[in-house]
């Protein structure tokens, strides 16, 4: 074994590997030999670390080597430390490997009922080493912060620091129940919104209102609403109650548009289509369960998300 250590009393992890070596193959020439060194460059090493511990370790003659009684004591205490090493770094290194160990992501409220969640349990199925830490929010969080892996998010990314993997493609969608649209006003032109009840995403009580259009023309709609809520999920399901009108990511409202629980309005005036990513803080070190999931989620993506086909 060959290290490149040094440690704070100055001796070199280098120079006691390449004494142990020496020991363990009875000269400086067959030593020099297994570590890929010069005779010169192992014997000038062994020599320097006698000069740093300021002990004779080994006795040279002409025909052989033998060790001090400080050299052997010296010996089979680093042989030991060093054979810790070796195996220390073969278990991180074969840990990076294998996937295994916890795995934090972080995805929207939502994702306990959409397709990320089955994701996420098909992949544990598959890799029983690995485990999860899941934080599901509707909250934009710090990767970095909050030590998170892997994050679902969709739309524009600010934060050009981290690295996506796009999974593919959605947009937001106004849609409401079919029991408030029968109840309510004619819905043919944004001006109407006017006169209906929207159920509004905002934090701290405060909406921000609908950005409605396609491309350069798209506007910023305030709309009354009875509900201001920080949860799609909670958005959702007061939709589904016909409260009003909600604009919700197409991922989530898909199966129920399947099913008419709900119906789209203003489909002229939906959002641009946004991206669906896989964002991460590095593309460096990433753990064996990281990559494994990244992997297993562009696999899962390619072969197309549940809505691809409201989007044609």
């Amino acid at each position: 074994m060959y290290c490149s250590i040094i440690v704070t009393n100055m001796i070199d992890l280098n120079e006691v590997a390449i004494f142990t070596t020496v020991v363990d193959e009875g000269s400086f020439s067959s030593a020099a030999k297994r570590l890929g060194l010069p005779r010169s460059t192992v014997s000038r090493k062994v020599s320097q670390l006698e000069d740093d511990l300021g002990v004779l370790l080994l006795h040279r003659t002409t025909r052989k080597l033998r060790l001090t009684d400080a050299g052997r004591d010296y010996y089979l205490r680093c042989g030991s430390a060093l054979s810790e090493i070796a195996h220390a770094n073969e278990a991180i290194t074969e840990s990076q490997q294998t996937p295994s160990g916890v795995l934090r992501i972080a995805a929207p409220l939502a994702s306990q009922r959409e397709f990320m969640s089955d994701w996420m349990l098909e992949f544990l199925t598959e890799h029983e080493a690995v485990s999860m830490e899941i934080n599901l929010s509707d909250d934009v969080i710090d990767l970095i912060d909050a030590r998170i892996d892997i994050a679902f998010r969709a739309g524009k990314l600010e934060d050009s620091s981290l690295i996506a993997k796009r999974l593919g493609q959605t947009h937001l969608v106004l849609c409401a129940s079919p029991h408030y649209l029968a109840a309510s006003p004619p819905l043919r032109t944004l001006k109407d919104l006017k006169r209906h009840t929207g159920i509004l995403f905002g934090i701290d009580g405060e909406s921000s209102g609908w950005r409605l259009g396609r491309g350069k023309r798209q506007q910023l709609v305030q709309m009354p609403g009875r509900v201001i809520v920080n949860s799609m999920e909670f958005t959702l399901n007061a939709c589904l109650k016909g409260l009003g009108i909600a604009q919700l990511p197409l991922p989530l409202v898909a199966e129920y548009l399947d099913e008419k629980r709900l119906q789209t309005v203003l489909d002229a005036y939906a959002s641009d289509a946004n991206g669906l990513y896989a964002i991460y803080p590095s593309r460096r070190h990433l753990s064996a369960a990281a990559r494994a999931f990244l992997e297993f989620i562009g696999k899962k993506a390619e072969a197309g998300l549940p809505w691809d086909k409201l989007l044609r």
